[in-house]
């Protein structure tokens, strides 16, 4: 996402990003677009956010100043809070699902910059995934079935 790409979503959404946000995913973006953690994609991004305002994620009461910024491929969904600059990212998890803000047992709070490396270590530990993967889908024996025969296997359809 680019500097304008980023102004048009705030003025759709009647927004405005928190800094330390607006900066990590726009020019500066350290990640491939393919992060689920810290979406940049504005259309993606988009959808959602118009989506939850329509109808909250899990019955979490979704207020218009929050900005959902990815999620962890399991239903649970990371959000900041526009109106405020502190860059905290919220977690919620669709198996424990917090009922409000203020429920801090079930709602999960990590600095924005802490948040980064935490995406940052995630998208190292992915690459080092893929390249055991390449290295065992290149060693594998005939009978070994559950391997598959190339990495990254071919989408079917």
């Amino acid at each position: 996402m680019n500097q304008d790409e980023a102004a048009t979503l705030e003025s759709k959404f009647g927004i405005h990003f928190p800094s330390a946000y607006r900066h990590a995913v726009t020019d500066s973006y350290p990640f491939t677009d393919e992060t689920e953690e810290l979406d940049t994609n504005p259309t993606s991004l988009r959808t959602s956010n118009a989506e939850y305002r329509l109808t909250p994620p899990w019955g979490f009461p979704w207020k218009l100043e929050y900005w959902c910024i990815g999620g962890d491929g399991a239903g649970g969904f990371y959000f900041i809070d526009t109106s405020k600059d502190d860059s905290t990212v919220y977690y919620c998890d669709h198996e424990d699902m917090p009922e409000s803000m203020d429920d801090t047992d079930r709602l999960h709070t990590t600095p924005f910059t802490e948040f980064v490396d935490y995406v940052r270590d995630l998208a190292k530990k992915l690459e080092q995934w893929n390249e055991q993967m390449k290295t065992k889908v290149a060693k594998r024996m005939w009978w070994q079935f559950w391997i598959p025969r190339q990495w990254p296997p071919k989408r079917k359809g």
